[in-house]
């Protein structure tokens, strides 16, 4: 009776431009979704007990008896396709997850998930527009399962709650994070679920050799689009649309080419801005974007690369990606066994 869909990645947006983790799948068919709702339902996780290690970027949407996306690995998927069946409306389904099936799915370990399904037809209108533009945006909602949906981009906001302050910024502080994730935040006594959408990493390596190819093997190996280029013209409009999730890295140390790429990163919206080079080149760098009205550098992260001791392109590249990471997750890239807290994000 059900069936569900190839999980494979989709062609991106009318812009051509793929979303990030488990939601590319979702994308294209939840902005069709949008303009027909019908009985159709989006499958958010609002909270979990175990499971360990694993890609928060789950999310779903069914739509006809068919699952498009992919939640906790597909191990929810009887559950989930049994209760949308059901068409009750919004509500929670608690699922649980033996260790052995968690196992056999490739996740660390088992454990309970506390899933969110609601239909299409109650998210903002506006929903739709920015996903079809690649705009992220931040999918606001009460973790219980109350009526009201709020989404929110970095300078707009539709639906139940466009008008609270804090549960504005804490949307837009999740999407300062550049992935699409999950998380559950108490905000004036009340908890929310956000759960962010955001368009897949790309990168430009303003650079060559062997250094810009290994960056490049190690983007891709996290699922980014990387691109080589030391074109100016074309590193410049690149930063003038880049967003949070986005990344410019410059090997280069032609200043005819370096200063003016770190000038538009400075001017943009670009999550990670990195510089290769030595002290003496770092130093000459920020003296003439100083001139270019840059007072404020602290953007550009040069000497680019964590302090791992790297000695070789690979090695390096590991440096810089994970510099890249750490940026953008807001972590001081310490060793876990010195830290406290969450392990995982």
């Amino acid at each position: 009776m059900f069936d569900r869909t190839e999980r494979t990645p989709n062609r991106g947006t009318e812009n051509n431009r793929c979303h990030d983790g488990a939601m590319d799948v979702v994308v294209s068919p939840l902005i069709a979704s949008l303009k027909n709702p019908g009985a159709t339902q989006l499958v958010r996780v609002a909270s979990l007990s175990g499971f360990g290690l694993r890609d928060d970027s789950d999310g779903a949407i069914v739509a006809d008896g068919v699952l498009s996306g992919r939640v906790l690995g597909g191990l929810c998927d009887p559950a989930i396709l049994e209760a949308a069946a059901d068409n009750d409306g919004r509500r929670t389904l608690e699922t649980r997850v033996t260790d052995a099936a968690a196992d056999a799915a490739g996740m660390v370990c088992g454990g309970t998930a506390h899933l969110l399904l609601s239909p299409i037809a109650e998210l903002p209108a506006q929903l739709g527009e920015w996903l079809q533009a690649a705009v992220p945006v931040a999918l606001v909602c009460a973790a219980d399962g109350s009526p009201g949906d709020l989404v929110v981009t970095k300078r707009e906001a539709a639906g139940d709650g466009e008008d609270d302050q804090p549960l504005l910024d804490a949307a837009r502080d999740a999407l300062a994070g550049g992935t699409t994730t999950s998380q559950v935040l108490t905000i004036s006594d009340s908890t929310f679920l956000i759960s962010t959408i955001v368009p897949s990493t790309h990168v430009v390596v303003a650079g060559s050799g062997p250094m810009a190819e290994a960056i490049a093997a190690q983007g891709r190996l996290l699922g980014w689009t990387v691109e080589i280029n030391e074109d100016v013209d074309a590193g410049t409009s690149f930063c003038a649309t880049a967003g949070p999730a986005d990344g410019l890295i410059v090997l280069s140390h032609d200043r005819a080419i370096d200063v003016p790429l770190l000038d538009a990163a400075l001017r943009s919206s670009i999550g990670y801005i990195g510089g290769m080079g030595s002290r003496g080149t770092q130093t000459a760098r920020q003296n003439q974007l100083r001139d270019l009205g840059h007072d404020d550098q602290s953007r550009i992260n040069g000497p680019i690369g964590l302090d791992l001791g790297s000695r070789n392109p690979a090695e390096t590249a590991v440096a810089i990606t994970a510099e890249f990471l750490a940026n953008r997750t807001g972590r001081n890239a310490g060793r876990l066994t010195e830290s406290q807290g969450p392990i995982n994000g």
